[in-house]
C-alpha cells in the first residue's frame, strides 16, 4: 500500500532542494560579472552633479555611459564639426560650447525619446585638445610682459592674465587696467578695477577676454 504522507514529504523535500537551488544562483547574479563595474541595479547618478563650467571643444575626448545600459563608460571625440556621434541614436548631439552637464541632459532627452523609458547619462572630459585658439598680450607694468596663448573651453580674465603675466610691478597701478579690443573694426577701451577684484573680491568687475585683446597695465604715481 502507498504511503501518501511518505511521497508527501520526499516532494516537500525535492521542492526545498529546488528553492535553495535557484535562490544561490539568483544571489550569483548580483555579483559583478567580470569586466563590469555594474550590478543589475544600476547605481544611482545625480546627473546635476555633473561639471558645468568647462565647456567641451572640438578634439576632446569624453567618457560615455548610460547607467541602465550596466555597461563600462566608453570614449567619444566632439568632431571638427562640434558634436558627438552616441551609440543607438541616429543623430548627432551638439558638444562643443557646451558643459558636460548640458551635453548629458541633451543626450537623455534624445535617447528617452527615441529608445529609453529611462536614460541616465554620465559624461566626463577624459582628455583635451590644447590646440591655440588665439593670443591675448599684456603690456605695461607688469613683471613678465607679452604673447599669452588661449586654449579651448578656458574661461580666462584680466585678473587672470595680470597674474599670469606675474601680476603688476611695485609701481603698477591695478586700479585702471585697460583692456583694448577691436569691434567692428575699431578699437574700444575697457578699464577694469583689477586691484578690488584680487583684494576685495568684486568679480563682477573683471572681464573675460578673447583672442587679439591688448591688455595695459599703467604705472601708478603712488605706491
Amino acid at each position: 500500500m502507498i504511503n501518501i504522507k511518505k511521497i508527501v514529504g520526499m516532494a516537500a523535500a525535492c521542492l526545498l532542494t529546488f528553492s535553495l537551488w535557484t535562490g544561490a544562483i539568483n544571489a550569483a547574479d548580483e555579483t559583478p560579472v567580470k569586466g563590469t563595474n555594474q550590478f543589475k541595479t544600476p547605481p544611482a547618478l545625480d546627473m546635476n552633479t555633473l561639471d558645468n563650467l568647462q565647456k567641451l571643444q572640438k578634439g576632446y575626448t569624453v567618457n560615455y555611459q548610460v547607467f541602465e545600459d550596466r555597461d563600462l563608460p566608453i570614449e567619444l571625440t566632439v568632431t571638427d564639426s562640434g558634436d558627438l556621434v552616441i551609440p543607438y541614436y541616429e543623430g548627432l548631439i551638439k558638444a562643443a560650447g557646451k558643459t558636460c552637464r548640458e551635453v548629458a541632459f541633451d543626450i537623455k532627452r534624445e535617447l528617452e525619446r527615441t529608445h529609453y523609458k529611462r536614460a541616465t547619462v554620465r559624461v566626463s572630459v577624459s582628455s583635451i585638445a590644447y590646440t591655440n585658439t588665439g593670443t591675448i598680450t599684456v603690456q605695461g607694468y607688469v613683471k613678465t610682459p607679452g604673447l599669452q596663448q588661449l586654449l579651448p573651453g578656458e574661461i580666462y580674465t584680466v585678473t587672470m592674465a595680470i597674474a599670469k603675466a606675474g601680476g603688476g610691478t611695485d609701481f603698477a597701478n591695478l586700479k585702471k587696467v585697460q583692456l583694448t579690443r577691436i569691434i567692428d573694426g575699431e578699437p574700444k577701451n575697457f578699464y577694469i578695477n583689477v586691484k578690488d577684484v584680487q583684494e576685495k573680491g568684486k568679480l563682477d568687475l573683471d572681464m573675460d577676454v578673447k583672442a587679439g585683446d591688448l591688455i595695459y597695465v599703467p604705472q601708478s604715481y603712488f605706491r
